[in-house]
């Protein structure tokens, strides 16, 4: 994964409050299979899937983490091994397109 990447999500998050990036992703990532949850000082996104079931009963529903930003003060963290290397680039252009 590109750190400058990796970087420019950061600096977007770093702009105003986690929740006002909560916002904008929500925005961005409306109906396409993420959750984004937001506790304290901390925006998980996680990518969903439906497992299993017959006909949509019984099936469950597993949730893998596409991205963590942690918000410290000033300052925001973008753990490496929470950021899905995929997602994070997909992400990266939808917000530069806005």
């Amino acid at each position: 994964m590109d750190e400058t990447t990796l970087q420019k999500l950061r600096r977007w998050a770093s702009h105003g409050t986690l929740r006002q990036f909560y916002a904008e992703l929500d925005a961005r990532l409306a109906d396409e299979g993420y959750e984004i949850e937001l506790e304290g000082d901390v925006l998980t996104v996680y990518s969903t899937e439906k497992e299993g079931g017959f006909l949509g009963i019984g099936g469950r529903k597993t949730k893998n983490i596409c991205l963590r930003v942690i918000r410290n003060n000033d300052t925001v963290d973008i753990p490496e091994e929470t950021a899905e290397p995929e997602f994070v680039e997909m992400l990266s252009e939808r917000l530069q397109a806005h």
